[in-house]
């Protein structure tokens, strides 16, 4: 039996899909098989991944118009297919060691969910910003989660927890937030402990500019938190809503000089911990505002 279905979102990055799936060859751990689910890709995806030859088994999924429809809905082309064990899912743009899928089954027992870490090896404050965030403000490895915590872009859970649940909401359709959903229904229904896996770390590049980041919290804070929180009103304490509906939060947005804040987060002369620390106030900022405005 498969021990590992490992499934790939993928939206028009075809370099860094190359890249991800060249370091799954090398996995000291051969017992797997990768699904690449394409979200209407259009730069080559589709023809290249029909022509390579991989040193494991791979099949390819898209959605029945060749459209794109969010990273919750490709995700979910996986629900049927699944046979492994395991399924774990990782980012197109993230690449691995060796040892990852030796690192994810060590920690996996069939009670447990194995969040692997993600780190940047270089580009922007948003990334630095993001090292700080979630899961990396625990330091030990196997470190006991809250759920809430849970990014898809790296994580192994058994696959009949996903199928019973019946993966992710795709009625979350911004950027973000679905994994937050999957991660409270985690919670209430299974009981599975999420275990901070430090050793099953993929690596990427952050490229996202802090103008854009900001962007696609505001849009989220507008639509996907308003649904969330429909669907979850006990898990108010994830986004700061507690505070997004206080008089405190009020006045905290009307007091903080946005402007200034992004000149000072991008300014390279500062120390890193107090553009971090912008960053954050920022991030407050646009949050209040596309729930609010």
């Amino acid at each position: 039996m498969l021990l590992f279905d490992i499934v790939i979102p993928t939206y028009n990055n075809f370099e860094e899909l190359k890249r991800c799936l060249e370091s799954l060859e090398k996995q000291t751990l051969r017992n797997f098989k990768v699904w690449v689910v394409v979200d209407g890709s259009t730069d080559g995806t589709l023809a290249y991944l029909s022509s390579r030859h991989f040193e494991f088994m791979l099949e390819c999924l898209q959605h029945a118009d060749r459209k794109n429809h969010g990273r919750a809905a490709t995700r979910n082309l996986v629900l049927g297919y699944l046979t492994a064990t395991y399924v774990l899912f990782l980012d197109s743009d993230l690449v691995v060691n060796k040892d990852y899928l030796e690192s994810h089954n060590a920690a996996l027992n069939g009670y447990v969910i194995s969040q692997g870490q993600i780190c940047y090896k270089e580009g922007t404050i948003w990334g630095d910003y993001d090292m700080t965030r979630g899961m990396n403000r625990f330091q030990n490895n196997l470190a006991e989660l809250p759920a809430k915590y849970i990014l898809t872009g790296n994580v192994a859970m058994p696959a009949s927890l996903f199928v019973r649940l019946n993966g992710f909401d795709e009625g979350i359709k911004t950027y973000g937030g679905e994994d937050t959903e999957l991660g409270c229904r985690i919670q209430k229904e299974s009981g599975l402990r999420v275990l901070f896996n430090k050793q099953a770390v993929a690596f990427g590049v952050m490229d996202k500019s802090l103008s854009f980041a900001l962007q696609q919290r505001e849009a989220f804070a507008g639509q996907g938190l308003k649904y969330l929180l429909n669907k979850h009103p006990w898990a108010k304490d994830v986004f700061q809503v507690n505070f997004l509906t206080s008089l405190r939060g009020k006045i905290l947005y009307h007091l903080i000089p946005r402007k200034l804040l992004m000149q000072a987060s991008e300014n390279c002369h500062l120390p890193l911990f107090l553009r971090i620390k912008m960053v954050h106030l920022l991030v407050f900022y646009h949050l209040y505002k596309g729930y609010h405005y």
